[in-house]
């Protein structure tokens, strides 16, 4: 099982999401911003690189929220 993080960016009213990249399985899906755990990353390090790589900003990471178990085939 992959363990990933995704960040709840609000602001106002607005809630930040992406657009999958093209040569994703899931192309055109909407979702929230994040990705898979490194080996020895904790959950705040891997949203704090994964925002860097795909948005390139520099976020602070606030408190948790949720966490869910999905499942799906590739």
């Amino acid at each position: 099982m992959k363990k990933v993080v995704a960040a709840i960016i609000k602001e106002k009213d607005q809630l930040l999401i992406a657009q999958r990249h093209s040569k994703d399985p899931l192309t055109s899906k909407w979702e929230f911003p994040g990705g898979k755990l490194e080996p020895g990353e904790t959950p705040e390090e891997c949203l704090v690189r994964e925002i860097r790589e795909e948005l390139q900003v520099e976020v602070e990471i606030g408190s948790f929220y949720d966490d869910n178990v999905y499942g799906f085939k590739d």
